[in-house]
């Protein structure tokens, strides 16, 4: 389609101007953060930086998962799905960093499934207030690969949160419904 000189110069403007454009900037912080993150979770002994000091995180030294949100500018969560095409499909929000490459300023991240649904029945569409409900996330053998330049904040979760299967089970057995 052949565009006119005032249309041209309108969606060049548009192009120039987008505001995703301007906030998908590459933020070095969140992949330095992230980076600190998987030496502390390889590392027990490990001294935290900033960030995970205010929230204790300092303190927890036996957690191989330091579970948490990554947010877009707009401060909704990224989430993604699981076990895609089983009865066991799930979203999440919870993750844990696998891999960094901060040159790439892109992570590998493992998927925490939490234990309820994050999802609102009626909208079909992830629901701040239910994150609020979940009580454990579990590790699945999923990951996910992503681009780490459009997110502007990282939100920690306590490691407490992380159950492996055996103390899920173990909790249920336990509970009475």
């Amino acid at each position: 389609m052949l565009l006119d000189g005032k249309e041209k110069k309108f969606e060049d403007e548009l192009e120039n101007n987008h505001d995703d454009k301007k906030k998908c900037e590459p933020v070095s912080c969140i992949c330095e953060i992230l980076s600190d993150i998987l030496k502390k979770q390889k590392d027990s002994k490990g001294r935290n930086r900033f960030a995970y000091d205010l929230q204790g995180l300092n303190n927890v030294n036996h957690s191989k998962v330091i579970p948490f949100i990554l947010q877009t500018p707009y401060g909704h969560p990224y989430f993604t799905w699981g076990k895609v095409g089983t009865e066991d499909c799930f979203v999440t929000v919870f993750f844990k960093v696998v891999k960094i490459d901060c040159d790439k300023n892109c992570a590998v991240l493992q998927l925490l499934k939490p234990d309820v649904s994050i999802v609102d029945s009626d909208t079909k569409c992830v629901e701040t207030e239910n994150i609020c409900d979940v009580d454990f996330l579990i590790p699945t053998k999923e990951c996910v690969l992503v681009d780490l330049s459009c997110y502007t904040a990282v939100k920690f979760m306590s490691p407490s949160l992380v159950k492996n299967m055996d103390e899920c089970f173990r909790n249920r057995s336990s509970s009475s419904y």
